[in-house]
């Protein structure tokens, strides 16, 4: 009956990420943003839970010790919710909403549990691609050295373009 059970939840929880276009892209903030909000959900260190595997798209696989055993929990997170079923505690289910920007790429989870009151709100962002990590490498320089460095390549272009000219319209060598 457990399993049958377990089943009909995986499934559930399928239907509900099938929309999802926002998560799917970010795997690296799905599985942050599960560890986390497990975490919160039970009243435990982040640290303390394990991220095992991918069960599917937007669905995650996560083991942590909870009443006195080991115990495994399915996350599955869709376009504005978290979704929390535990593997043996059935009972253990939970809808989370979140608040995903696409411009930062961060997701914000406000989310408290009443063992775990006053806790902040949940952030996690998905890893920088190689051209944001050289865009934030640019503007975390100091101006004045970027206003040196666009004038030395104006200088450059100048210089290349009066030698270009001058060698052109120069009379020929008698």
């Amino acid at each position: 009956m457990r399993r049958a059970l377990f089943i009909i939840t995986t499934i559930a929880l399928l239907g509900m990420t099938t929309g999802s276009v926002w998560a799917s892209d970010y795997e690296d903030m799905d599985i942050c943003l599960g560890k986390k909000v497990l975490a919160r959900a039970l009243c435990k260190d982040p640290l303390e839970i394990n991220y095992v595997a991918r069960v599917r798209k937007n669905i995650y696989l996560f083991s942590v010790f909870y009443a006195r055993q080991e115990s495994r929990f399915v996350v599955g997170i869709s376009n504005s919710k978290i979704r929390i079923q535990g593997k043996e505690f059935l009972t253990l289910t939970q809808t989370i909403p979140y608040e995903f920007d696409t411009t930062s790429k961060c997701a914000v989870v406000k989310f408290t549990t009443p063992e775990c009151r006053n806790a902040p709100p949940i952030v996690c962002c998905s890893e920088k691609t190689v051209e944001e990590k050289l865009d934030e490498k640019f503007w975390d320089r100091p101006v004045p050295d970027l206003l040196e460095e666009d004038l030395r390549r104006a200088l450059d272009v100048e210089t290349s373009t009066e030698d270009g000219v001058s060698a052109k319209e120069a009379p020929p060598a008698q």
